[in-house]
């Protein structure tokens, strides 16, 4: 019975020891390894465990920054954007000529404008050691017209060139009157004891263009002059009874068709030009004004007024 038993329940295979040995055996104990968990980066914070406030005050020097770049991005582009546009105004306004037709030649207000204008930018006087200047052609013709008067009254309005000799000539016996040049280093070179810087217009209102004046490297030198009437002239310097007026350039014969004649007397009016189309209009204007042709120069004619007594 025991060999059968024994037979029935036999070890398992490979097994050497007998069951003390396994009874007596410790278990062995299961090492069990966790999964290494992925570290984020420390910089970046976790929002979502993160209390609203503590949010806010997280995010709120980033939104300040981006705030303060836009808003000074901005400021600076405005300001780029108005000085291209002032730029291209100033270009523009240099470039372009204006016609005051508002502003009428014989507006008191204007014409005492321009009377300040003349005493405030009036020249340096002449110097009193410089020589006597020499009688010229036009003085003997007008000699001839007026008589050898010694208080008469002058207006000299050309475009450019320093002290006529003429003018010269006659102040140095006494005459007083108005010395006007377009130019403005013209202007600041006169010695005059009345001198006023302004342009010819060509109309009965002033305007405001641009003058180009050659350097002597060559270069243009630009600037802003005002054109006034004569008639605004004659008014602002007391000269609406002038002995001697001399005026140059192409404005001349609009300037001259401008004045209100009957209410004028200019006894002797000298028109310079090298062109010949600005002489014939002029001369056609005063003809029709009761002037007549008195001399005639290389460079301009000289006009009385007919009847003047």
């Amino acid at each position: 019975m025991a060999e059968k038993k024994t037979q029935e329940n036999p070890l398992p295979e490979g097994s050497a020891e007998c069951p003390e040995q396994l009874k007596d055996a410790a278990p062995r104990p299961v090492k069990v390894v966790a999964p290494n968990p992925v570290s984020s980066p420390r910089f970046i914070p976790s929002f979502t465990k993160t209390p609203p406030n503590e949010l806010y005050r997280k995010l709120l020097p980033a939104v300040l920054f981006v705030l303060t770049f836009v808003t000074v991005m901005t400021v600076l582009l405005i300001y780029m954007d108005t000085v291209a546009l002032g730029a291209q105004q100033f270009r523009l306004n240099m470039s372009r000529d204006y016609e005051l037709a508002r502003i009428s030649a014989e507006s008191p207000t204007f014409v005492e404008y321009v009377r300040q204008r003349q005493e405030h930018l009036a020249s340096r006087p002449r110097r009193p050691s410089s020589p006597p200047p020499t009688t010229t052609p036009r003085v003997e013709v007008l000699d001839g017209i007026l008589g050898k008067i010694d208080n008469g009254t002058l207006v000299e309005f050309l475009s450019s060139g320093g002290r006529d000799p003429t003018a010269l000539a006659l102040e140095a016996r006494g005459w007083r009157g108005l010395a006007v040049r377009a130019a403005p280093r013209d202007f600041l070179s006169l010695r005059a004891e009345r001198a006023l810087h302004a342009c010819l217009s060509p109309g009965p209102h002033p305007r405001e263009v641009s003058y180009a004046e050659l350097d002597t490297d060559g270069s243009v030198f630009r600037s802003r002059v005002l054109c006034l009437p004569l008639l605004t002239v004659l008014l602002a310097a007391e000269a609406t009874r002038a002995d001697y007026t001399a005026l140059d350039g192409p404005a001349a014969p609009g300037a001259l068709e401008a004045l209100p004649f009957e209410r004028l007397r200019l006894r002797v009016l000298d028109v310079r030009s090298s062109d010949r189309d600005v002489l014939r209009r002029s001369a056609e204007v005063l003809r029709a004004n009761n002037y007549s042709l008195a001399a005639s120069f290389d460079d301009g004619l000289l006009f009385r007024l007919d009847g003047d007594v």
